[in-house]
């Protein structure tokens, strides 16, 4: 493997390990230590995602136009901050909703930035040594960069599965270091950009550019479309009914934290499989009928999880979950980096990232209001009906089916 790949899929999975951490902590600091209800607890969800709304596609912009090792790196000291400043403020009291309002919107603000500027080092890092690139080795970069994420993540939520017994204080502080790390090694992968004719651009008209050149492809304003979708469908659901869930399961035993800890485990072990997969068969050269049969996987496991599983049961539906999901999202990314143009491409990423987390900030408020007035296995019922339309829908247009790649294999 070459090193500057090495560089770039250790910062990834050190960024990853952060996040692995944050989704088990912050929802369970809200529930477990604050006790917030299920509303509040979607603000919080929502309070990290809703920042993408306003900050993404002004990262993108600037990822375009700035080295996007030197955005990836400044991005991951502030995340490093956000985390310091919340194990300060463990050191005097139990913070309260207007804490962790606060920290989401800190933690969004600068994932926005670090999201378009990370992934496009893609491409630099799946040069060969004389400075090309082919197709396939973009998808196989696209894969390990999936893989060093699954794995990151999974690493981290097992260090948080120990959230009962070393306690928040002790794991912000591992999340602060990690990040702290990953600056420094994706600093490393910064190389002189030449100029570019857009220097002289204000930000907004970056942003339509990029915009104008995402609905010039038909393929590529379906595959935003659908993962717009999935993203308040799927991952709002995920991020607010799957810790209701474990609350539910685990009663009052005390061990909620780890029971949690286990299902996203599983959806992480269900990813790496996918992946590792992939990585050995290729990502093939029909990625969007792929993506569609992955939408109609999930329907189908949203309406099995619905029927309400046993807690053996959904372990094994959140691996089968984390499979679909994987698939989906290395076949999506790496579309988006093969047919994207080179100097719109950070813009693209992020507007791809803007449907996707943009979206799932709105899911996340939505079923947290459904699991509120009805109950968690309702808001699944509804999100596996809803997917299984948007299957029907998407399944009679053809850009998206449509899409063919050279050397998949």
């Amino acid at each position: 493997m070459p090193p500057r790949l090495q560089k770039f899929l250790l910062g990834y999975s050190g960024t990853s390990l952060a996040t692995g951490l944050q989704v088990i902590l912050l929802p369970w600091i809200a529930v477990a230590v604050v006790g917030l209800p299920a509303l509040h607890l979607g603000w919080v969800q929502a309070a990290v995602l809703l920042p993408n709304l306003l900050f993404l596609l002004l990262g993108g912009a600037l990822a375009d136009r700035r080295d996007s090792a030197v955005v990836s790196a400044l991005a991951c000291l502030g995340l490093a901050l956000c985390h310091g400043g919340l194990l300060l403020y463990f050191s005097y009291r139990i913070p309260n909703l207007a804490v962790l309002l606060l920290y989401g919107i800190c933690l969004g603000v600068c994932t926005a930035f670090l999201q378009p500027a990370r992934d496009n080092l893609v491409q630099r890092s799946a040069r060969d040594r004389e400075g090309h690139t082919t197709e396939s080795r973009v998808q196989k970069t696209v894969t390990w960069m999936m893989l060093a994420q699954y794995g990151g993540q999974a690493i981290g939520m097992l260090l948080a599965s120990r959230f009962d017994q070393w306690g928040p204080q002790l794991l912000l502080g591992i999340q602060a270091a990690v990040l702290l790390l990953a600056a420094v090694i994706l600093l490393a992968l910064r190389e002189k950009k030449p100029s570019v004719p857009e220097e002289g651009k204000r930000p907004h008209a970056l942003i339509l550019d990029g915009l104008a050149q995402t609905w010039r492809r038909p393929a590529l304003r379906e595959l935003i479309a659908l993962m717009a979708f999935n993203g308040f469908v799927h991952i709002g659901v995920f991020l607010v009914v799957l810790p209701l869930l474990a609350a539910q399961f685990s009663g009052t035993d005390g061990r909620g934290a780890s029971y949690y800890a286990t299902l996203q485990l599983a959806f992480i072990a269900g990813t790496v499989g996918a992946t590792v997969t992939m990585l050995r068969r290729g990502q093939g050269r029909a990625p969007g009928r792929g993506i569609l049969m992955c939408l109609l996987y999930s329907a189908a496991l949203l309406l099995a999880i619905s029927f309400g599983p046993t807690p053996l049961g959904l372990i094994l539906l959140c691996i089968c979950w984390g499979g679909v999901a994987a698939a989906s999202a290395a076949l999506g990314r790496g579309i988006v980096q093969l047919f994207a143009p080179a100097e719109y491409r950070s813009r693209i990423i992020s507007i791809y990232q803007l449907a996707l987390f943009g979206s799932a900030a709105l899911g996340a408020l939505a079923a947290g209001v459904l699991s509120e007035y009805a109950a968690p296995l309702t808001t699944l019922m509804w999100a596996g009906i809803l997917s299984l339309v948007a299957f029907v829908l998407v399944a009679f247009s053809g850009a998206l089916r449509g899409v063919e790649v050279n050397g998949g294999e």
